[in-house]
């Protein structure tokens, strides 16, 4: 089968589903060369495979079709894929259980607060976001110290063997579908989601962290705004104010919490501009 996918590095694990399976990649849409797309184009500069970077086209598609590609595949692709009503399959991965936890940043979301909405849903991709019918679905459970970094990697180690169950019996689960129903949509993340409140409790701001790991979370330490990665945490009274420098040494910055005080190494501490934002 031919296949047009469409994907960035999160869930790169796909490709190698299709390629052992001895389907065709006629085309990959990316993005440009970042640290979000590397793994992609490796792999189809590896195979031979055609690389786009523009955004697709409802031209595009349709000459894709009359190509011979039968199947459209999204992950972790953040435009909208225009599907000619002719083509044969258009599927999607999304990281959550749906019809529950539709948008474009549900990772954060299922640490900070719907945690049993954790898993991976395989459905049709339609001209509307998240919203086509069912195929195939896997939950899971998030581990008590669970990061964004760690869930990612769940995604990225679980999608694969969804996919090959999927494809190994594709006219049945396609002809079987269900409709998702109603569910929800969570909103993009916002800055002050995304930002340590010093006037909040210890286990707070360390799930916090923990929603965004790797990708950064906003801080004011000292009146200076920075991003930080990773830190840790414990409980104590103590007379500090709340986002208080406690201590500062060549290795971390201590800031005082409610109820405590939270310990950021160096390393993970990154200084700012004011007008500079990192985005999940």
């Amino acid at each position: 089968m031919k296949i047009a996918y469409f994907g960035y590095d999160p869930l790169s694990s796909c490709l190698e589903v299709f390629q052992h399976l001895g389907h065709e990649f006629t085309v990959i849409y990316t993005g440009e060369s970042s640290s979000f797309s590397d793994q992609v184009i490796h792999f189809a500069q590896k195979n031979n495979i055609q690389l786009c970077f523009g955004r697709p086209t409802l031209d595009a598609m349709q000459t894709l079709i009359e190509q011979g590609v039968e199947l459209f595949f999204s992950a972790e692709y953040p435009w909208k894929i225009p599907v000619p009503s002719t083509l044969k399959y258009a599927i999607n991965v999304h990281p959550t259980i749906l019809p529950q936890g539709r948008g474009m940043t549900p990772l954060p979301h299922l640490i900070l607060k719907q945690s049993i909405y954790a898993g991976i849903t395989l459905h049709k991709l339609i001209n509307e976001f998240d919203a086509g019918d069912v195929l195939l679905q896997k939950p899971f459970t998030l581990d008590e110290d669970e990061t964004f970094d760690s869930l990612s990697c769940k995604v990225f180690q679980q999608t694969p063997g969804l996919l090959f169950t999927l494809l190994s019996n594709i006219d049945d689960y396609y002809q079987n579908s269900q409709a998702q129903g109603q569910g929800s949509h969570w909103p993009s993340i916002t800055v002050d989601e995304q930002t340590l409140d010093w006037q909040q409790t210890t286990a707070q701001l360390l799930t916090t962290l923990r929603a965004f790991s790797s990708l950064g979370t906003y801080a004011d330490i000292a009146g200076k705004p920075c991003v930080v990665t990773s830190a840790q945490g414990r409980c104590y009274s103590h007379h500090f104010s709340a986002g208080q420098v406690i201590l500062d040494n060549k290795l971390h910055i201590t800031v005082a919490t409610l109820d405590g005080e939270m310990c950021i190494p160096k390393k993970s501490l990154f200084w700012r501009s004011l007008n500079q934002t990192i985005n999940p």
